[in-house]
């Protein structure tokens, strides 16, 4: 295995400019050894919001071998040979080995998907000084992929500076550069472009819109909705073909964030506008309720059996099971709804709404207001009212009251994304970081709150008659019940200073910087 071919710097040729005719110039420029070209065919994985390109690595396959390589110098960290042809999707699935650990770190419960199969032909040329050392490697790479879609060729140069010759390096770059080839960063496959995939090769999930101060408040509003629009296209086919978990995640947060926005922007859309697609986008979320709530249950499995002794995890098997039938006809549900002929209308009418910017008609107070004033306006109160409820909280308060002020913090979190390129970025980072610790307190809570009255709902439909493994399974039940309880226990007292921290006198001096006043 090569190291160096996936380094994350490479020269594109210019049109005009094909292989040959590189070869014919660089070879009566300058003076080169060649040798032999080498071939092979690699596929290339990663996840669909590319963790492993995202810490530096890359992944690629030949045959049955897989290398996980660092892209910024082309080493193999990790290798394995698929000898039972595994064709493992997720980490959890590899037998015990170096991959499996690497891989764990890095993609989480995200499923590998390949993003391209290439075949490339390299040849390599060896740069000759005046003594005839070579001082540099130079490797001309024929890249095509072969997904039987995609008509995808490329031709791409990258070099490799022998230790002691950089100078040389450095000048044949400029060198290249004087025949027209351009510089460019990225893996193997920016060489490719990023039409080689049916997936996208920047895909995220946050929120990445760069907003001016001076937009009004509509135009401002309809990019945020697009980017978040974009987000929800993105992954409906995951959600349909099932591939991970995380395709549904990302899906409705992005509905969520979507609702949010319409909710809390207030008055830049007519109200009737604003509320006809609230509701249609609840409609939307209602739909991927149940498969959302079955595969957290699912991705518990494992933890829930560690807070168990020994012999009564295999009592939770029934239950689990019992979720995973349930998930399946869930799917069935969610992928229907997202094929249906009213999620497609739901989905034309809001595309001619995001690309309508209509003039006001005067019926939305803040349609001619700047943007910045309204972002500082809904912040504040949202910040005000939530310093509000916190503070008369305390530890005889009734449970749903922190869950009335988790939903606030949500709520104010949403903004803070929505509006962070309006403000200075580090002072944003910090508000985030004070409110995201809170967040996760209560984010526990509810979380420990919930999954016990789950666990009661399934014993109380659970008819244990003689059969020891159903007594077996209540057990279970009921001992991981009360272990839940009594971490709830323990995250409420938290509460208190994970609070007092995002209300104290730095936070506050921030919120009152950026957006008292509106």
């Amino acid at each position: 295995m090569t190291g160096h071919f996936d380094k994350n710097e490479f020269y594109s040729l210019p049109s005009g400019l094909n292989r040959g005719e590189l070869l014919r110039r660089l070879t009566s420029d300058n003076s080169f050894a060649l040798e032999a070209p080498k071939k092979k065919t690699e596929e290339f994985l990663d996840t669909f919001d590319r963790r492993l390109h995202n810490n530096g690595l890359v992944l690629v396959k030949e045959g049955i071998s897989y290398y996980l390589k660092n892209l910024s110098d082309g080493s193999v960290v990790e290798s394995f040979n698929d000898k039972q042809d595994l064709n493992s999707k997720f980490w959890w699935e590899l037998p015990k080995c170096g991959l499996k650990k690497e891989l764990r770190k890095s993609i989480d419960i995200r499923a590998l998907l390949s993003l391209a199969k290439i075949q490339r032909s390299v040849a390599v040329l060896r740069l000759l000084n005046e003594d005839k050392k070579t001082v540099l490697f130079v490797y001309i790479k024929d890249l095509k992929v072969l997904d039987g879609v995609h008509d995808n060729y490329s031709v791409i140069v990258q070099t490799k500076a022998v230790r002691g010759y950089e100078n040389e390096s450095s000048e044949f770059g400029e060198y290249l550069g004087t025949i027209g080839l351009e510089k460019r960063r990225g893996d193997i496959l920016a060489a490719l472009e990023s039409n080689l995939s049916k997936y996208p090769l920047d895909y995220s999930s946050k929120i990445n819109v760069h907003l001016k101060p001076e937009m009004m408040a509509p135009h401002a509003t309809r990019l945020l909705l697009k980017n978040l629009f974009q987000t929800m296209r993105a992954n409906e086919f995951g959600i349909i073909e099932d591939i991970d978990t995380e395709f549904l995640h990302d899906f409705r947060v992005a509905v969520r964030r979507t609702r949010s926005a319409l909710g809390q922007i207030k008055e830049v859309f007519p109200e009737d506008v604003t509320n006809d697609f609230k509701a249609k986008f609840s409609e939307i979320g209602k739909a991927t309720n149940e498969l959302r709530d079955l595969d957290v249950y699912l991705l518990t499995e494992d933890t829930y059996k560690k807070m168990l002794p020994d012999d009564l995890r295999k009592g939770l098997d029934p239950m689990f099971k019992t979720l995973a039938e349930k998930r399946a006809q869930a799917l069935e549900k969610c992928a229907a709804f997202l094929r249906s002929e009213r999620y497609k209308e739901i989905v034309r009418l809001w595309e001619i709404f995001l690309n309508s910017e209509e003039p006001s008609d005067g019926r939305a107070r803040n349609a001619e207001t700047h943007i910045i004033h309204v972002a500082k306006e809904h912040i504040w109160k949202k910040y005000s009212k939530i310093i509000k409820l916190g503070s008369k909280i305390t530890s005889s308060t009734p449970d749903p009251k922190l869950h009335s002020l988790r939903i606030e913090c949500k709520k104010l979190r949403y903004l803070l994304e929505f509006f962070t390129s309006l403000f200075p970025e580090e002072e944003m980072k910090n508000i985030i970081k004070h409110l995201k610790k809170l967040q996760d307190n209560l984010g526990d809570f509810n979380d420990l709150h919930v999954q016990q009255e789950s666990l009661k709902t399934f014993l109380s439909g659970h008819n244990i008659g003689y059969d020891p493994t159903k007594a077996n399974t209540q057990a279970a039940a009921g001992g991981l019940i009360s272990v839940l309880y009594q971490k709830q226990i323990s995250v409420r007292k938290n509460f208190s200073d994970n609070f007092n921290e995002f209300s104290g006198k730095e936070t506050a001096e921030l919120f009152n910087k950026l957006f008292k006043g509106g």
